[in-house]
């Protein structure tokens, strides 16, 4: 009897390993990239859409689908915009220590 309860709590337990290995994603490789702002004067216009080229160029180039399938893909889509939200939170601090103001929901005055 004690036999038979060890095979069916290892079959079990297996089961849920093999389902569970099935269904889940492979962990997400943390991704970075460092975005150059040298020669560009980010208060200006021009400056300001350089930048955001560049910044562009390099979340594309690290999100990149390392394999072929639609988890790839998705996995790609929420890479690109994981990365574009800090950027822009990153940026806005940039930005405001050295006194643009990027936006204002106050009155105008």
């Amino acid at each position: 009897m004690k036999l038979f309860i060890s095979v069916a709590s290892a079959a079990i337990i297996g089961a849920c390993l093999f389902s569970a290995g099935a269904s889940a994603s492979p962990a997400r490789e943390p991704v970075s990239v460092r975005v150059s702002r040298a020669g560009l004067d980010l208060t200006s216009d021009a400056g300001r859409t350089a930048f955001q080229r560049r910044l562009r160029s390099a979340i594309a180039s690290a999100c990149q689908p390392r394999t072929g399938g639609l988890d790839a893909l998705a996995d790609s889509r929420q890479c690109r915009q994981e990365m574009t939200a800090d950027a822009s939170v990153k940026l806005a601090a940039l930005l405001g220590r050295s006194g643009t103001q990027l936006a204002s929901i106050g009155a105008a005055r």
